[in-house]
């Protein structure tokens, strides 16, 4: 067994300490040394009109706010066309099975009260 003292190194461990120091230091330089870039507006093309305050605001503020509004509108328009309340002062709804039978369990095919089986697959408990 050959043991190593700490004054030795393996020229892998040495290149893993630098990959250690050396990609933080670049990746910071890369950032800090990053400038924004300098081009100009190409002189067949035409300056691009400014955008007043009033036109960024309802870029930046009217349309977010009128896809909210049109997303509830598309979501509660067929609670409203059945004639359910949407108040919160209405009772809450107990047990609702979506796409299943509306009276329960006792339209489903094959189902009988009398039986003691339950689970699929002639599961029993």
């Amino acid at each position: 067994m050959t043991s190593t003292s700490s004054s030795e190194t393996s020229p892998a461990r040495v290149l893993r300490s630098s990959l250690r120091l050396i990609v933080p230091v670049a990746v910071m330089g890369s950032v800090l040394l990053a400038s924004p870039a300098l081009a100009d507006v190409p002189e067949n093309w035409t300056q691009p009109d400014s955008v007043s305050a009033l036109q960024f605001l309802l870029i930046l503020v009217g349309l977010p706010l009128g896809g909210v509004a049109l997303i509830t509108l598309l979501f509660y328009a067929p609670i409203l066309a059945r004639g359910e309340k949407i108040s919160s002062s209405s009772s809450p709804v107990e047990d609702q099975w979506l796409g299943g039978p509306r009276a329960g369990r006792g339209e489903l095919e094959g189902s009988s009260s009398s039986e003691k089986e339950t689970g699929g697959a002639s599961g029993t408990w």
